[in-house]
Parts: C-alpha cells; sequence; structure tokens
C-alpha cells in the first residue's frame, strides 16, 4: 500500500509554476497518488493523500480503490475487490454479500431485463 504521509506526495517542480489540474487558478502543491493529477492545497485532502475529485470516488469500504458502482442492496460505493457481481448489471458490496442481503431481497425480472435492455444500448453508441 502506498504511504500516506506528504513528504510522498508533496509536488515537486524543477522551478516551474504548475497551476492546479483542477481549479485552475492556484499553484498546484500536491499530486495525487490516485489519478497524479497536481492540485493545489483546496483541492487535495492530505489525510488521505488524493484529489477532491479521486476522495469523492472512493470506496466505503476500503477507501483506498476508486469504486465502479453502488451496492444493490446498502447503496455504498464499492470498488471490484469489495464487491460481489451477482449477475451481468448487478453486485453488492461484501458486507451485504455476507448478511445474505441477496437472498432475501427480491429483485424483479423487469429490473434486470431493462438494466440489460440498457447496457447494450449503451454499449452500441
Amino acid at each position: 500500500m502506498i504511504g500516506l504521509n506528504s513528504s510522498y506526495v508533496k509536488f515537486h517542480s524543477n522551478g516551474e509554476k504548475v497551476l492546479c489540474d483542477i481549479c485552475g487558478k492556484k499553484n498546484a502543491l500536491y499530486k495525487c497518488k490516485i489519478c497524479k493529477r497536481n492540485v493545489c492545497e483546496n483541492d487535495f485532502y492530505d489525510e488521505i493523500g488524493v484529489c477532491k475529485i479521486c476522495a469523492a470516488s472512493l470506496c466505503e469500504i476500503c477507501k483506498t480503490r476508486l469504486s465502479v458502482t453502488y451496492c444493490q442492496y446498502c447503496g455504498k460505493l464499492v470498488c471490484t475487490e469489495d464487491s460481489i457481481q451477482l449477475d451481468n448489471v448487478r453486485r453488492i458490496c461484501i458486507e451485504c454479500f455476507k448478511e445474505k442481503k441477496y437472498l432475501v431481497t427480491k429483485v424483479s425480472n423487469e429490473y434486470t431485463h431493462g438494466a440489460v435492455k440498457l447496457a447494450k444500448r449503451i454499449i452500441k453508441l
């Protein structure tokens, strides 16, 4: 795992001024450990070492990887490692999977059919 100390994520340049990739106004002082954006102090979370865009997309279970979707049952943002794929469309977080929520809650075939249809349409674009 990548260390979260500020010496690792502190932005080092050769003396040239680099603007923040998010706001485009302030000088970049940090580099996000996930997306590698150069960011200013306002757009960076020093305690976790990531920019505010990546922080908003972090998996709510591991808090280190970017999420790919929401859990079908509890609504948490989850990454592929902390979720189980139930079918072609739905993922469930490992916490809900352990609690067997996927066995209790019935999902209508209409929902699944509609989601698959939408996914196929998007793929064609």
